[in-house]
């Protein structure tokens, strides 16, 4: 079957794309920056489900860092603690940034009514590896940070949109930046199923980084609220008011990337079909 000058060009054109893309993310030295998005160091109104979320940017190469997350949310006597989980491991790194989050349920004021204030500790685990004599050698561990914010009745609701425009809240906003020199293979792909693992700078293996360059708009937001409802919803007792299993499902980034992977991936295939490659 032959194909036209256009019809080649209209197949190859895409998959050039998605190789520069690869290469451009590869391109070293390079910065890895993890930021909590929300809460920011403020007042905010009870909540069914108070958001936890997370941004990362240079995202294409958090992978190789085997990333990991431990969140325990303490009360302000720190006698009372919730463990919100947040698994990487299904996260597809592929949008820029990319936005990982969880929820705690049911954030209130004290039974009389006064404010409540809140530490969330999180811990992220980042690996390092190095060759050392032709040997590669993993390492690494986690680095710990925090936030204090506090439930209040009448205070705002929780909004990312607001709390990512406000530069004031961001500038001592908890976050870090690694600064690396490049990747090594990892073969077979042990490192927790990936297949390469970052290499730290020996110099400054962290860097300052910029945690008020994440702005989140409304349609990420309803997005990521979307699917924190949705969580929830799955549970045998849901603590929020749930959609009836006939609503449409919401859609979100999620389907969108989906849709483009299927639109790409049949392209692939008709291309091949037609023995263009």
């Amino acid at each position: 079957m032959y194909l036209t000058t256009t019809t080649r060009f209209s197949c190859i054109l895409p998959l050039v794309l998605l190789w520069a893309m690869q290469v451009e993310a590869a391109t070293f030295p390079a910065t890895v920056e993890v930021d909590l998005v929300f809460p920011r160091n403020d007042t905010y109104a009870p909540a069914s489900l108070f958001p936890i979320v997370f941004a990362f940017r240079n995202a294409a190469l958090v992978p190789s860092l085997d990333p990991g997350f431990d969140l325990v949310l303490w009360d302000s006597t720190m006698t009372n603690a919730t463990d919100p989980v947040l698994n990487l491991k299904s996260t597809n790194f592929t949008s820029e940034p990319t936005f990982v989050y969880t929820y705690v349920a049911g954030l209130n004021t004290t039974a009389d009514g006064a404010p409540t204030s809140f530490i969330l500790s999180w811990a992220f685990g980042a690996g390092n590896c190095s060759n050392q004599g032709g040997r590669l050698t993993l390492g690494g561990g986690f680095r710990d940070n925090s936030v204090i914010f506090t439930i209040r009745d009448g205070a705002q609701q929780p909004d990312l949109v607001a709390a990512t425009a406000n530069n004031a809240l961001c500038t001592n906003a908890s976050h870090f930046a690694f600064n690396l020199t490049g990747t090594l293979d990892v073969q077979p792909a042990q490192y927790d199923g990936h297949d390469t693992c970052a290499v730290f700078s020996d110099v400054q293996p962290l860097v300052p980084g910029d945690p008020c360059a994440v702005h989140v708009d409304s349609t990420v937001a309803s997005s990521i609220s979307a699917a924190l409802t949705a969580t929830a919803c799955a549970a045998v007792s849901p603590v929020v008011s749930c959609p009836s299993k006939d609503s449409a499902a919401p859609r979100g980034w999620n389907m969108v990337q989906t849709r483009v992977a299927t639109l790409l991936g049949g392209l692939v295939a008709t291309c091949v079909s037609m023995q263009l490659f």
